[in-house]
């Protein structure tokens, strides 16, 4: 077993280790409940951590989790059917419900 991620908190971890349980990566959290005790001890050693059961499978979850927390940019886009100007991050028009066009 080894840690692969060290979250700033539960919600972080729990949403990381579930995208290696999904990519059938075995993981299990530890340290979600030390928060409790932050000031008794390190703060940084009450952080959530993340952990592979298989050694072997540590590199192919570093890279995975690194991948998941890289910024994304999409740049906004105009609706076809209204012209309303849409944010890069949003897949359809608010206003009128139109899916993004592939090219943009």
């Amino acid at each position: 077993m080894i840690r692969v991620w060290r979250a700033f908190n539960v919600v972080e971890a729990t949403l990381l280790r579930n995208v290696l349980e999904a990519a059938g990566i075995p993981a299990i959290l530890r340290n979600e409940n030390l928060i409790r005790v932050a000031g008794e001890v390190p703060f940084d050693q009450t952080w959530p951590e993340v952990w592979v059961l298989d050694n072997a499978q540590a590199a192919e979850a570093g890279a995975l989790l690194q991948e998941v927390r890289r910024p994304r940019y999409a740049p906004g886009w105009a609706c076809p059917q209204c012209q309303e100007s849409i944010e890069g991050q949003f897949t359809a028009c608010w206003k009128c419900g139109t899916e993004r066009p592939a090219q943009v």
